[in-house]
């Protein structure tokens, strides 16, 4: 029996508004997503700061064998890769920016 192909989104924006960009905020962030995409989430692609992944100073020791980011955290209860972007590659986060133009163009500038 066939069975059809999973749902693929090639952009899939959700919008939260914070105060500041910290760790409860991302967190908030991730929950929103979680809740507004009808489908299974994969994997998340975050940037390299702190609020979704430990400082790098931090990231081979004892931290991170013994306590996981909560960013870390919240991925794994709905089994989400939390994959971060390469420092130094621009590129990757082109999307991202681009993105984020767009929407603030559409809200905060009107």
């Amino acid at each position: 029996m066939l069975h059809p192909p999973p749902h693929r989104t090639s952009k899939f924006a959700v919008v939260h508004l914070a105060g500041s960009a910290d760790r409860q905020s991302a967190l908030a962030l991730l929950e929103t997503v979680i809740k507004a995409v009808p489908y299974r989430i994969h994997t998340v692609l975050a940037d390299s700061d702190i609020p979704f992944c430990h400082p790098p100073r931090y990231r081979s020791g004892p931290i991170v064998r013994f306590g996981m980011h909560l960013f870390d955290r919240l991925c794994r209860q709905p089994d989400v890769e939390n994959r971060l972007t390469k420092p130094n590659h621009p590129w990757t986060n082109g999307q991202v920016e681009r993105m984020n133009r767009t929407i603030k163009d559409a809200t905060v500038e009107r």
